[in-house]
């Protein structure tokens, strides 16, 4: 459901190579369980579309804006409509002085943060500002590293962009890349991709 890929081969690979194809298999956990449509089975992606969108924003210095990356009202539309179709989305960040957090179900949930109770991303804080966040050099533009899933009526991805202290004003230009994929269900396979549900990786442990 997120990845941050950082060994070294996979960084020499073209984006491309990050995405799944026609033909190869996901299966999603049982933690899945508010979409029982998707919840402990097997899918083959039968077909597969890539959409590239660059999204762009000016923010103040040490200032952010939270982006619903859902299909709410005032959301950027990156998730699919309808059941058996899941978005495996890329995002790559233009170079800038500025850092992405990135949160779900809501504005106040950090996905990532340490084991000890005060180890929490806080953007009010001097320094737990800076804990758990994504630059533009850990995932470039040209170069994306951040993997995310959607599947309909999903909760809401949302990507706090904070543009740091001391700079008047940065724009920030975010890539998206989305592979959007038709699945039809299978028996359990042998090779597969597992798609973790988010409760299974936030939270501070």
């Amino acid at each position: 459901m997120y990845e941050l890929l950082t060994t070294p081969a996979i960084q020499q690979a073209t984006w491309r190579t990050r995405l799944h194809t026609i033909g190869q298999n996901l299966y999603f956990t049982p933690a899945w369980e508010p979409h029982a449509w998707a919840r402990d089975k097997y899918f083959r992606i039968t077909e597969s579309v890539l959409v590239p969108w660059d999204r762009g924003f000016i923010i103040p210095g040490d200032d952010y804006k939270d982006l619903d990356l859902s299909n709410a009202r005032d959301g950027l539309l990156l998730y699919p409509e309808a059941e058996k179709i899941v978005y495996e989305i890329l995002i790559g960040l233009k170079p800038g002085n500025y850092q992405v957090g990135l949160y779900i179900p809501g504005v106040m949930d950090y996905l990532l943060a340490l084991a000890d109770v005060v180890a929490y991303p806080d953007l009010a804080d001097p320094v737990k500002r800076y804990l758990a966040v994504i630059t533009p050099e850990d995932s470039p533009y040209h170069n994306p590293l951040l993997k995310i899933w959607a599947i309909n009526d999903m909760a809401k991805w949302i990507l706090k962009v904070y543009v740091r202290l001391g700079v008047d004003y940065e724009k920030c230009i975010i890539g998206f890349r989305v592979a959007k994929h038709r699945l039809t269900e299978i028996p359990p396979a042998e090779v597969y991709t597992t798609i973790k549900y988010f409760t299974e990786i936030e939270g501070a442990w």
